[in-house]
C-alpha cells in the first residue's frame, strides 16, 4: 500500500543491488515477514528545514517497528537494525506477515469495502503480527469505514490508532469531516464524538469537537478546537485549525485570510494535504467560486489516488464544476 507524494517518485533514490542475506536477517524474516519497500524523505539540512525533505530514498528490508520516533529496519545483508526518524516515512509497500492481512489489503485495493471491515477486525484479533502492519489494517478499515459512511465505526477503529505513538502518516487518516458530511451527524456519532473530548489524545479530542460543530454542543466544540490549533506544531493542531475555517461565513470566506489557509495546507507533509484540500474546495464552492474550488478537487484526483473516498468524492464534484462553468471537454474527460 502507498501513501506517497505521486509527484515526487521520480526524484526517488533506487538502492543499490542488495547484499547476500545474512543469517541476523533471515532470523528478522521468520519474525517479521519478507522485506518491505519504504519511500522515506531525507531531512532538510537544518532543524528549521526538519519537515521539507531534500530528496526520497527507497529502503528495501524487514520492518521491526515503525511509529512516530522511529523505523527501525534489517537491511539484507546487515548483522543489526538501522533506524531512520519514522516521522518522515512517507509511503510504504508492507510485505504482510499473515496471509489474513495481505487478504484485507487486496479487498481495500479492490474497494470492496464492507469486506475489508468484516476481515480486519479478525485479522486485528491474531497475535504475533507486528505492530505496525496492524495499524495499518487500521487505517484501511478507517477508510473503508468512512467511504460506507459509517463515521461512527470509522471513529471507533480510528481511537486504535491513538492508543500508541502512531506516525501523523497513518493518522492523518483521521476520519474527519472534509466537506459537506456534517449534515450526516448521527446519534451514535454524537455519543462517540462526546467521548473523543474527554479522551487524552489530542486527535480523539479533534475528532469528536469537529464532529460536534453541528451538534448543540457546538460552543464547546469551538473552544476545543481552538485549544488544539494553538497546542503546538503538530498535525493535529494543523488540522485544528483547518477545521476552524468552517466558523467563516460564505461571503466572507475571500475576507478571511483564504491565502493564509492555502500556505497552511501547503506547509503539511504532502500525504496529510487530502484533506485540508478537499474542505478548501468546499469553502470554495460554498462562496461560489466554482473555478477555485474545481482546481482544488482536480489537485485531489492527482495527488491523492490512494484516498479511494476523497479521491471519488472529489472526482465527481469536479464534474459537477466543469459542467458548471461550461468546460464540457473537461467534464467528458473526467467521466472516462
Amino acid at each position: 500500500m502507498h501513501w506517497i507524494c505521486l509527484a515526487c517518485l521520480g526524484s526517488a533514490q533506487v538502492p543499490s543491488e542488495p547484499n547476500p542475506e545474512s543469517e541476523y536477517y533471515r532470523q528478522a524474516t521468520e519474525k517479521f515477514g519478507g522485506a518491505s519497500k519504504v519511500l522515506w524523505g531525507e531531512p532538510g539540512g537544518n532543524s528549521l528545514d526538519r519537515w521539507k525533505p531534500r530528496s526520497l530514498i527507497e529502503i528495501q528490508g524487514v520492518v521491526v517497528a515503525w511509529d512516530s520516533d522511529q523505523l527501525v529496519v534489517v537491511k539484507p545483508g546487515a548483522n543489526g537494525t538501522s533506524s531512520f526518524p519514522g516521522d518522515l516515512v512517507v509511503g510504504i509497500e508492507p510485505t504482510w506477515k499473515s496471509p489474513a492481512y495481505a487478504k484485507v489489503h487486496e479487498l481495500f485495493l479492490n474497494k470492496q469495502f464492507r469486506e475489508v471491515l468484516q476481515q480486519g477486525q479478525a485479522a486485528l484479533a491474531m497475535t504475533e503480527i507486528p505492530r505496525w502492519q496492524q495499524r495499518v489494517v487500521v487505517t484501511e478499515m478507517v477508510d473503508s469505514a468512512v467511504a460506507l459512511g459509517q463515521y461512527a465505526v470509522a471513529a471507533r477503529v480510528f481511537k486504535i490508532l491513538t492508543q500508541d505513538t502512531s506516525p501523523d502518516l497513518l493518522l492523518s487518516r483521521i476520519p474527519l469531516p472534509w466537506s459537506d458530511e456534517l449534515a450526516q451527524l448521527t446519534p451514535a456519532l454524537i455519543q462517540e464524538s462526546l467521548a473523543g473530548l474527554e479522551n487524552k489524545s489530542a486527535a480523539m479530542q479533534l475528532l469528536g469537537a469537529t464532529w460536534l460543530l453541528a451538534s448543540e454542543h457546538r460552543l464547546v466544540a469551538i473552544e476545543k478546537l481552538k485549544s488544539i490549533a494553538s497546542s503546538g506544531d503538530s498535525l493535529m493542531a494543523s488540522y485544528a485549525k483547518t477545521q476552524l475555517w468552517r466558523l467563516a461565513a460564505s461571503e466572507e470566506v475571500f475576507s478571511s485570510n483564504f491565502v493564509d489557509w492555502m500556505s497552511l495546507r501547503d506547509a503539511l507533509p504532502v500525504a496529510a494535504q487530502a484533506g485540508p484540500t478537499m474542505l478548501l474546495a468546499h469553502r470554495f464552492d460554498q462562496a461560489g467560486q466554482t473555478k477555485l474550488a474545481l482546481a482544488e478537487w482536480l489537485r485531489i484526483t492527482s495527488l491523492h489516488e490512494d484516498r479511494y473516498h476523497l479521491r471519488d468524492q472529489a472526482l465527481r464534484k469536479a464534474v459537477e464544476a466543469a459542467k458548471k462553468i461550461g468546460d464540457l471537454e473537461l467534464a467528458a474527460r473526467l467521466s472516462k
